[in-house]
């Protein structure tokens, strides 16, 4: 492993009946993240990473859960904490969409029975 880079596996019980190992790896201004469950084999977001980037131990079965706090730690400043922000504020984004989708819908089914 290169100087300066720091690497930190971690067993994750998914659904499945083998653990995935979610891996990051920290440098100066970099984390990369991996996971060996089907979506991070196909490059997508897994719930496996986001949650240990949110520093929930949940789920992890290896005897390093304690070093969740150290992969956090190097999250602000980098190109990734920036791509959870936009995440996050996309997913509440979604949340309120799919409120006022309901409330529409409520509104149209009203209006037919009152027209």
């Amino acid at each position: 492993m290169p100087e300066g880079v720091q690497q930190f596996t971690f067993l994750v019980q998914g659904s499945g009946e083998q653990p995935y190992k979610a891996s990051f790896l920290l440098s100066n201004h970099a984390l990369n993240a991996f996971c060996t469950c089907q979506a991070g084999q196909n490059g997508t977001v897994c719930k496996h990473r986001l949650s240990i980037l949110a520093g929930s131990i949940s789920g992890i079965i290896s005897d390093n859960a304690h070093e969740v706090e150290m992969v956090v730690a190097h999250l602000p400043g980098t190109p990734l904490a920036g791509a959870l922000d936009q995440l996050v504020t996309a997913e509440i984004a979604a949340e309120r969409a799919k409120a006022e989708l309901a409330s529409a819908k409520k509104a149209v089914a009203r209006a037919m029975h009152h027209g």
